[in-house]
């Protein structure tokens, strides 16, 4: 018997989270179903490592691509068929392709009465939280087809930008790069040969030219341990992050800093609002749907805290005034409800955040090339200054 945790909504609508053992997830989901529960995420208590690399191969084989067009290829074919029937038709259409399996298991899933879902969860590697939950979204409404439409366009949007900035990132890249070979060369082959000739004067070499040389032997002879500890330290430090509340909380804190990665936060979050508002879902439900389909555990606090307060009767407009949202977009969500046309607001402030994001994009390679070289120049002319240094007192030596 496998153990699997769930959660899920029962007729009052009310939130069910808790564990369960049965054979395999169709037994799980019978048995929850049975129960009255609507099962929004159902996965294994303890994660399968197997399973776990063979999803993220297959997210690597799939490409980045791959889930917009799987929903904008789904959000097609739902305007004539089942879902059901879609996945079927997909599957079939993606014969001894990576993405078969998937497509089968998906089909398969919702084939025995789950919920997509709680099928997708089983993906959640390779799909996303915040997909998921807005495909939940979608089911919920009554809207799965607009939900998959709009989420295409969304994944493209961020795949876009996860593009750009990996191409701004190329330049950079390439000139440490070459200056970390430059330096590797002359701590290993030219300054060994100061130390000779210096030793044979019976003189020592500068401080500066000592301290890279000694760094340099160092990393030669224990490299391998180098490489060990950063990446056991690299992996603890996500581990801690990803496990540790508080710490996620602050670094997620400190990413809303980047201006970047804000105009992107308040860019899906208008998008989502506004289509579950344009879904006849009330504000606070709605503000409540989007705080769960973020990543990122700060929005989630400012989202539940203006939930709260528009329960309350607190207008959206002064509530995201207070959390100290742009200006431009206060005004936009202030006039929108003033008017009664805060949908066409809301989507204002999407098409204003998206043409933020593209201005950040656009500047962002000369950024990052002025970055990188003035790093690289730091790079080499530390080694310069390493170098001249005992040639300049050789010449003083005759």
């Amino acid at each position: 018997m496998k153990k699997f945790k769930y959660r899920g909504y029962d007729a009052a609508a009310v939130e069910q989270v808790g564990t369960l053992e049965a054979e395999n997830y169709s037994e799980a989901y019978a048995a929850l179903n049975y129960q009255g529960v609507t099962v929004v995420k159902l996965e294994p208590t303890g994660a399968n490592p197997a399973q776990v690399v063979e999803n993220f191969l297959l997210k690597l084989q799939l490409g980045g691509q791959w889930r917009s067009v799987f929903f904008r290829e789904l959000g097609v074919m739902l305007g004539v068929m089942t879902l059901h029937e879609s996945l079927r038709t997909l599957a079939g259409a993606n014969k001894n392709q990576p993405s078969e399996k998937i497509l089968t298991n998906l089909a398969a899933a919702v084939g025995e009465g789950q919920s997509f879902a709680a099928a997708l969860s089983r993906y959640e590697l390779i799909f996303g939280g915040d997909t998921i939950q807005s495909v939940e979204i979608g089911e919920a409404s009554g809207n799965l087809q607009d939900v998959t439409v709009s989420l295409a366009a969304q994944l493209e949007r961020n795949y876009s930008t996860e593009k750009k900035v990996r191409g701004a990132m190329y330049y950079p890249a390439f000139v440490l790069l070459a200056a970390c070979a430059a330096a590797v060369v002359l701590v290993n082959v030219t300054l060994p040969m100061f130390e000779s000739f210096f030793a044979q004067q019976g003189n020592d070499l500068p401080f500066v030219t000592l301290i890279l040389l000694r760094g340099g032997k160092f990393l030669a002879e224990h490299w391998l341990l180098i490489v060990t500890a950063t990446v056991l330290g690299i992996a603890t430090c996500a581990a801690v992050v990803r496990e540790v509340e508080g710490v996620r909380f602050f670094v997620d804190t400190l990413k809303l800093k980047t201006k970047l990665l804000r105009e992107v936060e308040l860019r899906n979050f208008f998008g989502r609002l506004s289509f579950l508002l344009e879904s006849g879902v009330t504000l606070d439900e709605a503000i409540r749907l989007c705080a769960a389909a973020s990543k990122n555990l700060r929005v989630r606090k400012i989202l539940s805290d203006i939930k709260f307060s528009v329960e309350r009767g607190a207008s959206l407009g002064a509530m995201v005034a207070k959390e100290k949202f742009p200006p431009l977009y206060v005004g936009l969500i202030v006039t929108g409800e003033a008017g009664g046309e805060l949908v066409g607001m809301l989507r204002q402030c999407e098409s204003m955040a998206d043409f933020e994001v593209e201005e950040i994009l656009r500047t962002l390679p000369a950024k990052a090339e002025i970055f990188g070289t003035l790093l690289a120049g730091l790079i080499v002319a530390t080694l310069v200054f390493a170098v001249m240094l005992p040639i300049l007192d050789t010449t003083s030596l005759f």
